[in-house]
């Protein structure tokens, strides 16, 4: 028996997808492509959105290049391609380690910038991949890595067709290539450099082509498929003859499968939704005369395609439809990914279904205990289960449904698919199973006399579901099931914030207190009352401090929760805004954090995510400004409410925010990192010495590279005065640069050994020399200034804080990058500069060992 299929295990991952652009309104997200690590996107803003294959952000990878319009995910996960609308071509080699910095390549499509990538295809080495554009050319690019890693060092681009038309797909097999254009498909060995047109006639219009390789030749030989006018797709052989058509306009005159979404209740009588599912058998579909603008393959046997408003699976080898479904709105983009199918729409969502047999479906359905769900897909299929049931023995599984119908007593709708477990008792053929179908049919007659329908109703309303099953498989023969069950949430805890939230008055008062003592366990009350209670009050016993908070006072409002109304104990209540339970449900999170020395990120992180960026910057200041009433002094308050956000903010998400956004995140990071001792230049005040720890570092890293890339160095350097901590930074920025006058002071000034080396490693002979001549004048106390270039006096005591400043450690480190010759020179050089006692003698055992 041929099997039905329908598309299950539905995800929506436009959540997922909403939190990294929460920041900004007006980016969208353009493209995208899935491999088996990773789902990335492109968007208007010319960034790279890394998600992992559960829909978690990952990375953001900033691109100034214009905005992405197509992107391909090579097969190892290697390398990411993606054009841009100003007619360029980059490759990014992926990397998603925060130290290093994004290797990304650049070439220009056409100087002019009407000319655009209209399809990328990678083939599996990695090592190359294909583009083709607007204009009908077919372009191969080489990759070249450096000695073999990830970092890409160069690429080629090896123009290889040049067609009529716009190009529309791309595939490859081995030596052949495989390109469909608005007019004709051309297939290519690139081997022997030959060309062959597929088919005698031509066409106009965005039709796709693939590839579609068989694991076992000698039952079924490899083809190519090729997408024709009238929702044709021609079959052909691999020296480019037309073996077969396949029409599908008629066959697509049939019901399109539903998304099916099962409910959290546990009724078995769904009767409006059988109801409609049998109006839509009643309707009479037409036709449908489709254009197909890519084809790809979907697991060993069927055929993926797609238009604006449908998604359609195809079995080829049968020249039968498997089902389409018209549940996506205006769809721009599908990818198959193992058995998942990933479909973008123009909204910017991003949904994945399944494809599954009838019987699949209805085993899973049972192991997850969806028990209704699972009853009612079997009597809209009777006839199907009944025949699977002599064929499959893993469908004996469907016995626990029957005990439970039997124990619920649904003896109507056990009637009604008892002909499936009289099937199974067949295959089985063990008594047992005889007694339980025996069972059944006494049940049947008792349920006869319940409902007033008798076996032999029964029988015609089964007889009804199996006339629906026995037709073509799209005659509603598919659901499409969501994946989110609602019913295995657990429902919300009675301890959460948001209960305790209802019985504050507008201020925190007593209501909190007794808040506390009721979810804290009894040794923890101790260190709440040292919290909470006033000094003068903590003499009481503890039990009568509890005992007077747990009190109501006559001049104190407070709210008594209840299912049924709320009372007042004396006065009206005010109204307390959606926002101040918000606000005040912060800041006994933040009081927690306090007590339990824990950021607790991730329980304000759903309410910060329901904020745009500015909202946010308004709801933190009003959180101030209740830390401010409770005792907080307004810097510590300020600090509070930045360290919450700061460690909610993801730092790439800085370059998809507007200005005033980062000019926030600018003040916070002055503020958190004030108070330390800064030693200023004696001509512009920029700081020379300096304490180089730093709070947030990379967030401050990132928001300095945005800066900088936007040739905005007036907003970096304002950020360093008030946080030089971060100079490490700028040296990168100048090294990248060659500016080894700026890179110098600021490696002496900051004072980090891991500075130093990883500079040192980019330094030649010369550089080390000059790196020789500052440090004596490092010795001397003179130091100079990054900004102006002067050079100011500063205590010797400033520089002995630190090991960085001893001669030993400074020749060790320019050991590692010179040779022991060239080394021993510089010393010579600066003898008369270096005290008599100020070098070990194992640094010249470790020259003799270096010869």
């Amino acid at each position: 028996m041929t099997d039905a299929y329908c598309l299950a295990n539905f995800i929506d991952f436009s959540q997922h997808l909403s939190q990294p652009l929460r920041h900004s309104n007006r980016i969208k997200y353009t493209c995208f492509d899935i491999s088996d690590n990773y789902i990335i996107f492109g968007a208007t803003s010319g960034s790279l959105y890394f998600f992992n294959r559960g829909g978690k952000f990952m990375h953001l990878i900033p691109n100034k290049h214009g905005p992405v319009t197509h992107l391909s995910i090579s097969a190892n996960n290697k390398y990411v391609a993606f054009a841009t609308q100003r007619s360029l071509i980059c490759v990014y080699a992926v990397n998603l380690s925060a130290q290093a910095a994004p290797q990304v390549i650049v070439t220009h499509l056409s100087t002019d910038q009407s000319v655009q990538v209209s399809c990328i295809h990678w083939t599996p080495d990695e090592k190359q991949f294909y583009y083709g554009d607007t204009r009908g050319q077919v372009n191969l690019v080489l990759l070249s890595s450096f000695i073999g890693h990830s970092l890409l060092f160069n690429m080629t681009v090896h123009p290889l067709l040049y067609l009529d038309a716009p190009v529309v797909q791309i595939d490859d097999f081995e030596s052949l290539l495989l390109v469909s254009n608005t007019t004709k498909c051309i297939l290519c060995n690139t081997e022997y450099e030959e060309y062959k047109q597929i088919g005698n006639r031509p066409r106009d219009g965005a039709f796709g082509a693939c590839f579609f390789i068989s694991p076992h030749e000698s039952l079924q030989p490899s083809r190519i498929y090729c997408a024709r006018p009238g929702t044709r797709i021609w079959e052909v052989d691999f020296e480019g003859e037309v073996v077969q058509t396949h029409q599908f306009k008629s066959a697509l005159a049939t019901a399109p499968a539903k998304i099916l979404r099962p409910s959290e209740s546990e009724a078995f009588d769904e009767e409006d939704a059988d109801a409609l599912e049998a109006n839509d058998e009643l309707l009479n579909y037409q036709p449908q005369q489709l254009q197909f603008a890519k084809l790809q393959r979907l697991g060993q046997n069927f055929l993926l395609a797609y238009t604006e408003l449908g998604l359609y699976i195809f079995d080829v080898r049968h020249s039968t439809v498997v089902l389409w479904c018209n549940q996506f709105e205006r769809i721009v983009d599908c990818r198959v990914a193992g058995a998942d199918i990933f479909v973008f729409t123009q909204t910017g969502s991003l949904y994945s279904v399944q494809l599954q047999t009838l019987e699949a479906h209805a085993i899973s359905l049972m192991q997850l205990s969806k028990l209704p769900q699972c009853a009612r897909l079997l009597r809209q299929h009777v006839k199907y289960f009944a025949d699977k049931a002599r064929e499959h023995d893993e469908l004996k599984q469907l016995n626990q449904l029957k005990q439970l119908l039997i124990e619920r007593q649904q003896y109507e709708l056990l009637n009604d698919i008892s002909v499936i477990f009289d099937a199974i008792a067949q295959c089985t053929g063990s008594a047992l199973d005889t007694q339980s179908s025996g069972g059944s049919s006494a049940t049947t007659e008792r349920s006869a006399s319940l409902s007033t329908v008798g076996v032999g109703g029964g029988g015609g309303g089964g007889g009804g579901g199996i006339g629906a099953g026995s037709t073509a498989p799209a005659k509603g023969v598919y659901v499409l099931e969501n994946a989110f069950c609602d019913n295995l949430k657990q429902p919300p805890k009675s301890g959460h914030f948001k209960d305790a939230l209802l019985t504050v008055t507008g201020k925190f008062g007593k209501n909190i207190i007794k808040y506390k003592f009721n979810i804290f366990a009894e040794e923890q009350q101790q260190q709440l009352v040292r919290e909470l209670i006033p000094a003068s009050e903590r003499s009481q016993p503890f039990k009568d401090i509890k005992a007077r908070y747990e009190t109501p006072d006559e001049d104190e409002e407070i709210v008594c929760r209840s299912r049924k109304r709320a009372t007042v104990a004396t006065t009206p209540t005010p109204h307390i805004s959606p926002e101040e339970k918000t606000i005040y449900n912060l800041y006994l999170i933040h009081k927690g954090a306090k007590f339990s020395r824990t950021h607790c990120v991730e329980r304000y992180r759903a309410v910060f995510d329901q904020y745009a960026a500015n909202e946010l910057m308004q709801l933190l200041a009003k959180l101030g400004q209740v830390m401010l009433e409770h005792g907080d002094s307004p810097e510590q308050a300020q600090r509070n409410c930045y360290e919450m956000y700061f460690n909610y903010l993801n730092p790439e998400l800085i370059w998809e925010m507007d200005d005033a956004t980062r000019d926030y995140i600018a003040s916070g990071l002055a503020l958190l990192n004030s108070g330390v001792e800064i030693v200023r230049c004696s001509h512009c005040n920029f700081p020379l010495r300096f304490q180089n720890a730093c709070q947030y570092h990379e967030l401050g890293a990132v928001l300095l590279r945005y800066f900088w890339s936007r040739h905005e160095q007036l907003k970096c350097f304002d950020v360093l005065q008030s946080v030089p901590a971060l100079l490490d930074v700028l040296a990168k920025f100048y090294l990248a640069e060659h500016n080894l006058d700026k890179v110098l002071p600021i490696v002496f000034n900051y004072g980090a050994v891991e500075l130093l080396q990883d500079v040192g490693r980019q330094l030649n002979g010369a550089a080390w020399a000059r790196c020789f001549e500052q440090f004596v004048e490092l010795q001397r106390g003179r130091l100079v200034c990054v900004n102006c270039e002067c050079v100011s006096s500063v205590e010797l005591e400033q520089l002995s804080r630190h090991y960085f400043y001893t001669w030993n450690c400074f020749l060790n480190i320019a050991l590692d990058h010179l040779t022991a010759s060239e080394t021993l020179a510089l010393i010579f050089k600066w003898s008369s500069y270096i005290p008599s006692d100020a070098i070990d003698r194992e640094f010249y055992k470790r020259c003799l060992l270096k010869g």
